[in-house]
């Protein structure tokens, strides 16, 4: 007799709920491999501002300090990277690695980018990993910035 598997369970838990509140003006987006992307609406020739929130599934052992592992290694593939500031912060609760650069692609606009990441226990079953990345072009990175921190601040992330 085969027994029968569930998805989702608790052996295997269903995705996180993400919620953000984003400007009545922008958009949502599909992006592969994305669960969440919102950008402001498009205006020829300009960087268009956006937050891209992603869930990766890991084993229950996976931790904040190999999360931040792996953020250090992203940033160390961006051509010209300059670091505003990177640290800790928690927002409902939840501890997040905070980290806020520029990169310059050759030929391209500089961007900012705010990264966080949350590492969420699943039971003990599992571990997600949730990154929540902000992206705006340096030329109105001033005014820009701050509308993607309010979104990423009003993240709200509700487990089954």
């Amino acid at each position: 007799m085969a027994k029968s598997i569930e998805y989702p369970s608790a052996d295997f838990p269903g995705p996180p709920r993400i919620t953000v509140e984003v400007p009545d003006d922008w958009e949502t987006l599909t992006v592969p491999g994305v669960q969440v992307a919102v950008a402001q609406p498009r205006v020829e020739g300009a960087f268009r501002a956006n937050v891209v929130v992603t869930v990766q599934r890991f084993g229950p052992e996976f931790t904040l300090e190999a999360a931040r592992a792996g953020l250090d290694q992203r940033k160390a593939a961006l051509p010209e990277l300059e670091e505003l500031g990177t640290g800790e912060i928690e927002v409902d609760g939840a501890t997040w690695i905070a980290s806020e650069y520029g990169y310059t692609q050759p030929g391209r606009p500089t961007v900012v980018q705010a990264a966080r990441y949350a590492v969420i226990d699943r039971g003990g079953v599992a571990t997600d990993v949730l990154e929540l990345v902000g992206s705006c072009g340096a030329e109105s990175a001033d005014d820009e910035i701050e509308t993607v921190r309010t979104i990423q601040d009003s993240l709200r992330v509700t487990l089954d």
